[in-house]
């Protein structure tokens, strides 16, 4: 070939070259396209845009996100999700990684395997130079030390959260609070927590409830809330968290203030501050598939159109989008593909929130695969948001067996988004990196980034300098608490002069007297961990109990109860007076007072504008905190002094009542009395006086519990006051009151009331005939707890079961086998015969049997009459109904064949929520229910009825947790086929 003919190949060539480039260029990229369509699925609030800021395969799978000082974003992704259902190899798939944005344009295009090799991390924060990572059972810290954006420091700083559930129910969220302190969400699960740094502290225990950790010494505290996957605080270091069902959760109270009065039965630590569960309502636009679709155990966990997976909320403070949405708490719905915009406002001593709009949500997607997991503040003040982009979501434990293998658990494993939501208008600010907040901050250029408009840059300055520990920053420091325009950075400010043992009384005085009530707040509680050393501030507590600001009174009602003194008596006394109506006021007051009971009686006593809801409520509680620890004589004292009043009975009913049901704790100490326990707190030696007055008061209560003119809460507590007096004095009054026209709540307190006089005759009066079948469901469940709770009454209900009065299916599950297993065998054996074919026969016979009649074309209007008979003393179906067992509303999204499943063999899945606990007390009473609540000192238990107990744990002779469901088994005995066909075509229909 010559040269001529060879430079024509070449140019040929050449061409080629250009042409088969040309053409690929002009074809659309097809991961280009998918993220196009991805934001062309978006719907979001008008004004607003949404960034694609990264995508894979940059990020992976992103269930949580920070930014560090130098704004490099760090990724927790949980490649390994899900992790297996039963058993099986956990995978080490999960990993951090370290994204840069290389050329400023807020697009980030430079990825680091900064941790591989992890389980199932799902949470993070920045910590010196590194981060924390949250990877259940351990947290890690991890370091880059030699800059090549891999972590050579790869140590577990605490250890021992528990693992043995799902991925998706795991300690996460590290958050830095205005404390300095690290909180973590327990995932719903608990802990026995170490740390390998220090070897000789002994394990802290506790179960789903959230902890913190001190970042310096590895300490750990279990801390109020009980939060899935999200925690968040506000400007003011208010803690929200959020659970699958309860999309905003407010943690009023901690633990270490309601440990202080051991004889304290209030163990709750949060507050619901949205709608929840059938009534946290969402509007998706995707057509997703929630587990509620096929799950059957999820009966009454309303999906479809309200929140079935509520994560990480955040309450946003940044300056991306408007003023308006300042404060706001965002949450995500990754089930249903969106995130929700919820406006918090004040309501006592907590929040409430709702939405702005109905119909939409803040942002929603068509795309039923965008998954948003997480959100956080960034450094251009916008919202940042983690999708982790799977076809499917949900867990693979919470779907039936049957239905697994038809879901597509790996699409998505490879994809991963992260968003950035900024109004329409918004422009970046041009960074500079030499003279912008970065790790090469001097300590002054930080202290005024703390007091800088925008959060991200407050909060990253408030870390950096808790880190450094800079004493040259205090001059500035005290400046910022007391003069900043911010009210967010004077309450960082404080809390920073705090940390680094600098906070001094004069600025502390100041900041006592911010014109801003949350930052009132933060310095209240400061001034309760300074008084000891500076005792003028005893006074600026007092002072602050009168403050206008309910929340600092409240707050100030906390510190005082661990002070000393005759002013800090009075200051209770006040507050309780004022605001005593509400039950985290009371329980802030009465969690102080437990040495000085009398002292704090006596000013209380002495209140003259007492609101008078608030003077009864604390009264009662306080009568109960003296039966349940004060000295019998001091028990005696207060009966005496109730009997002497002449004032409002309505207080002095109440009082009465809570001393008693405190003292049937401890009845021994009291001995008996024929005439029953009120009798028995005034001793053998009694003067014939005390028994005329209260022979006159117990009188006064039998008149009000039987007067229909009397007010409905009157009657109830009188009522109540009769279970403490004897059979022959009360049980005519309590008989009269069981019939229909008796309001429902009066009804319930008469049944308790026959039921603690623990006579066999009032059994009988509870399952006469004419009266039982007059009952309603809610009612009939009340007697039946009733009558299963006490040993005299059981012959009684064995036989109103074989007279046909009453049918053995309409005892729980759990009930049953308590009375077979019973140690008396007259009881047992008895039981077993009794409870045969309900206990010993096959539950899914029942059930195939019954699927062949929903078959049939039923009217589902007349499933109404079926619920309100069968279900509706302990679900609630479109707000009528009890709250005992999960609501009703909506299901309609499940297939029939599930519903009925669960109905006929509710044991078939119990979620452990709603698994039946059974509780015997020293003083021979018994109670079956699900924990709602529990601390150190106690717990409570919702019975079969509706009705919390309250227990302390000292007077629990023994606790079981049979793992079985309180809904019985055995309900097709008073249920045909054709009325449970009409029943769950009223439940699917929502008629």
């Amino acid at each position: 070939m010559n040269k001529f003919s060879f430079r024509r190949y070449q140019i040929f060539g050449l061409l080629l070259i250009v042409l088969t480039v040309t053409i690929a260029a002009l074809q659309p990229d097809p991961r280009t396209v998918r993220l196009k369509k991805a934001l062309d699925s978006f719907q979001i609030e008008p004004g607003m845009r949404i960034d694609l800021i990264a995508a894979e395969p940059l990020v992976i799978d992103p269930v949580a996100l920070a930014f560090d000082e130098n704004r490099q974003m760090y990724v927790v992704e949980d490649r390994g999700y899900p992790d297996p259902v039963e058993g099986g190899s956990t995978t080490t798939l999960g990993r951090v990684a370290l994204l840069k944005d290389t050329n400023g344009d807020g697009i980030y295009d430079k990825r680091t395997e900064f941790a591989t090799g992890l389980t199932y991390p799902n949470g993070l924060m920045p910590w010196k130079g590194g981060i924390f990572v949250t990877c259940s059972p351990d947290i890690y810290y991890l370091k880059d030390t030699d800059n090549d954006g891999i972590a050579d420091i790869r140590k577990v700083v605490l250890t021992g959260f528990f693992a043995t559930q799902t991925a998706q129910i795991r300690m996460s969220h590290p958050t830095m609070g205005l404390d300095g302190w690290v909180y973590v969400t327990a995932g719903l699960n608990g802990g026995n927590v170490t740390s390998p740094e220090h070897p000789d502290r002994p394990a802290v225990s506790f179960k789903q409830t959230d902890g913190r950790f001190n970042p310096e010494t590895f300490e750990f505290e279990v801390t109020g809330g009980k939060s899935q996957f999200g925690l968040t605080f506000d400007a003011y270091g208010r803690r929200f968290g959020c659970s699958n069902r309860h999309p905003i959760m407010h943690s009023v109270m901690e633990p270490w203030f309601l440990r202080r009065n051991a004889n304290l039965l209030f163990n709750e630590t949060v507050q619901n501050v949205s709608k929840v569960e059938a009534e946290a309502t969402v509007y998706p636009v995707s057509r997703s598939v929630t587990s509620a679709d096929f799950i059957p155990k999820l009966i009454g966990r309303s999906h479809a159109g309200t929140f079935t997976a509520a994560s990480g909320l955040m309450v946003f403070n940044g300056s991306g989008l408007t003023a308006a949405h300042k404060g706001n708490i965002f949450i995500c719905e990754s089930a249903q593909n969106l995130i929700q915009r919820q406006i918090v406002s004040p309501e006592g001593v907590s929040f409430k929130s709702k939405t702005p709009y109905e119909g939409r949500e803040f942002l929603s997607s068509t795309d039923e695969w965008f998954r948003p997991v997480s959100l956080q503040h960034g450094p251009e003040g916008g919202l940042y948001l983690a999708d982790m982009h799977r076809k499917v979501i949900d867990h693979p434990a919470y779907i039936p067996e049957e239905a697994r293998p038809g879901l597509d658990w790996e699409s998505g494993k490879t994809d991963g988004r992260i968003y950035r939501i900024v109004r329409k208008d918004f422009v970046s600010k041009k960074y500079n990196a030499a003279t912008g907040l970065s790790s090469n901050s001097k300590t002054a250029a930080l202290t005024m980034y703390l007091a800088s408009g925008e959060e991200w840059e407050r909060n990253t300055a408030h870390r950096l300098l808790l880190e450094r520990k800079d004493k040259s920053s205090v001059p500035l420091l005290k400046k910022i608490a007391v003069e900043s325009v911010f009210h967010e950075s004077r309450a960082r400010a404080v809390w920073l002069l705090n940390s680094l043992g600098s906070l001094d009384l004069l600025t502390l005085k100041k900041v006592l007297a911010d014109k801003e009530g949350g930052v009132r707040e933060q310095a209240v509680l400061l001034a309760g961990s300074m008084f000891q050393k500076h005792p003028e501030l005893v006074q600026s507590i007092v002072s602050a109990s009168n403050d206008a600001a309910i929340r600092v009174r409240y707050n100030s009602t906390l510190v005082l109860g661990s002070m000393e003194g005759p002013q800090v008596v009075q200051a209770l006394a006040k507050s309780a007076a004022r605001d005593g109506a509400d039950k985290w006021f009371r329980a802030a007051v009465l969690s102080g007072i437990e040495k000085r009971m009398p002292e704090f009686l006596a000013a209380f006593r002495d209140q003259k504008n007492a609101e008078p809801v608030a003077f009864a409520s604390v009264m009662k509680d306080l009568g109960r905190l003296f039966g349940n620890g004060a000295s019998a004589e001091a028990c005696r004292v207060l009966l005496q002094e109730v009997l002497a009043s002449n004032a409002d009975p309505e207080w002095r009913i109440a009082t009465m009542l809570g001393l008693a049901e405190g003292i049937s704790g401890r009845a021994k100490e009291f001995g008996t009395s024929p005439k029953g326990l009120l009798y028995a707190i005034l001793g053998n030696n009694a003067s014939g006086s005390d028994i005329s007055a209260l022979d006159n008061f117990v009188n006064r209560a039998l008149d009000i519990a039987g007067k229909q003119t009397e007010s409905t809460r009157l009657r109830i507590s009188a009522t109540a006051l009769l279970g403490y007096t004897d059979f022959e004095r009360s049980h005519s009054a309590l008989q009269k009151m069981m019939v229909p026209s008796t309001p429902p709540e009066l009804l319930l307190e008469a049944i308790s009331a026959l039921a603690r006089l623990d006579d066999p005759r009032g059994a009988a009066i509870l399952l006469e005939k004419k009266a039982w079948s007059a009952y309603t469901p809610r009612i009939k469940s009340a007697v039946v707890a009733a009558v299963v709770s006490k040993p005299s009454f059981i012959n009684e209900l064995f036989l109103a079961i074989e007279k046909g009065i009453i049918s053995g299916a309409e005892l729980s599950s759990a009930d049953r086998m308590r009375l077979i297993s019973d140690k008396n065998a007259q009881i047992s054996d008895r039981a077993k015969i009794l409870f045969k074919e309900l206990e010993g026969g096959d539950r899914m016979t029942v059930y195939q049997e019954y699927k062949k009649a929903l078959t049939a074309q039923v009217d589902a209007k007349m499933g109404k009459a079926v619920f309100q008979k069968a279900c509706s003393a302990c679900h609630t179906y479109q707000n009528v109904g009890g709250k005992v067992g999960p609501d009703l509303t909506g299901v309609k999204n499940q297939p029939a064949d599930a519903l009925l499943l669960h109905i006929l063999v509710p044991n078939y899945e119990v979620l452990p929520a709603y698994q039946s606990i059974s509780i015997s007390t020293n003083d021979g009473r018994s109670f079956s229910g699900w924990l709602v609540s529990e601390n150190e000192n106690s717990l409570t238990l919702r019975t079969t009825f509706g009705t919390d107990e309250s227990i302390l744990r000292r007077n629990i002779s023994s606790l079981s947790n049979s793992g079985l469901s309180l809904m019985p088994d055995g309900l097709e005995q008073g249920i045909s086929k054709d009325e449970m066909a009409k029943l769950i075509a009223y439940l699917k229909g929502g008629v």
